[in-house]
């Protein structure tokens, strides 16, 4: 029996259902307005041997292979780490460095100098959270080169064994 035919039969069986237990006309409106069975309360003991579901798609695709991990190499890290080393230098020495930016205060009672201490703080934090980022990129950075420099040794010795 295919899907579609004992889909028919549970509605058939649903269908018996609801006319052996028609909804009581004197009911208030709300008791007549039920929820058909859902067609799961009709599967019945040896339904099985009646319907073989389809075969399970993801069973017949054949495995995977797993592909070997690329690894970069400790040069080009280190090429990253001087990248992110030179934004860092460029942001703690940026150039254009005004003494009088200092006396700008968000709370300040001239309306100009307190739009100007709004925006020199926001700068200020968005330099200091661009400077956390790239410090932690440094690490994270340093630790991959460290392993990465392990690992071309470890592969070095074992071919010079060969």
């Amino acid at each position: 029996m295919t899907g579609d035919e004992y889909i028919a039969l549970l509605e058939e069986r649903r269908a018996a259902y609801e006319a052996a237990h028609p909804i009581d006309p004197r009911a208030p409106e709300w008791a007549r307005r039920v929820i058909r069975p859902l067609l799961e309360w009709f599967v019945e003991e040896g339904d099985e041997e009646i319907f073989t579901p389809p075969p399970d798609p993801s069973a017949s695709r054949p495995a995977r292979a797993p592909r070997p991990r690329a690894y970069r190499t400790a040069a080009s890290l280190r090429e990253e780490r001087d990248r992110a080393r030179a934004q860092l230098d460029a942001l703690n020495t940026s150039s254009g460095y005004d003494p009088a930016v200092v006396n700008l205060s968000p709370s300040s009672r001239s309306r100009a100098a307190r739009a100007a201490g709004r925006r020199r703080f926001a700068s200020l934090d968005r330099d200091i959270t661009r400077a956390r980022q790239l410090i932690e990129r440094l690490d994270v950075l340093d630790a991959k080169i460290r392993r990465a420099e392990a690992r071309e040794k470890r592969a070095d010795d074992a071919d010079s064994r060969t």
